[in-house]
């Protein structure tokens, strides 16, 4: 990384001012419940092993880390604003993947949503997915994009 000069680091620092403020306002961690739960939350060993699962989800479809990255972080910030139940847990992590494939991917190389879910072996449907889009959406404001530790390190290194 080159030495920035005056003007440069003003800069740099103006926009991570910036970036923590927008930080703040948008990231609350979700809350799990620990060990196993009968009702409507998500415990935190439910939330890794979907993690887990859109890991392979994403080697499937060879999305790049960041888009990995884009969907936990959609995941979480769905997550801590919601209430959500156990039942769509993986419907709303593939759409949180599929939604960060759109910002961070080729075209060409997400397909369809249709052909992701029949690839993916889900049992969801395409209209789930797209009604789930949508509700992300809402929900998130249509602001997907947060930095995340992926970035970090390619700003880093």
């Amino acid at each position: 990384m080159k030495n920035p000069g005056a003007a440069d680091s003003s800069r740099l620092v103006g926009l991570l001012e910036a970036a923590l403020v927008r930080e703040a306002r948008l990231w609350k961690a979700p809350v799990f419940k620990s060990g196993c739960t009968q009702g409507a939350d998500i415990s935190s060993s439910q939330h890794q092993e979907v993690i887990l699962w859109l890991r392979e989800m994403s080697t499937l479809f060879h999305f790049c880390p960041e888009t990995f990255a884009l969907g936990v972080c959609v995941l979480n910030r769905l997550l801590s604003t919601v209430k959500a139940q156990p039942k769509y847990l993986k419907c709303i992590a593939f759409t949180s993947l599929v939604l960060a494939a759109k910002i961070n991917e080729e075209d060409e190389v997400i397909g369809s949503v249709k052909d992701l879910v029949v690839q993916s072996g889900c049992s969801f449907s395409t209209a789930e997915i797209l009604r789930m889009e949508r509700i992300i959406l809402d929900k998130l404001h249509w602001d997907l994009y947060t930095a995340t530790a992926v970035d970090f390190i390619h700003i880093v290194s």
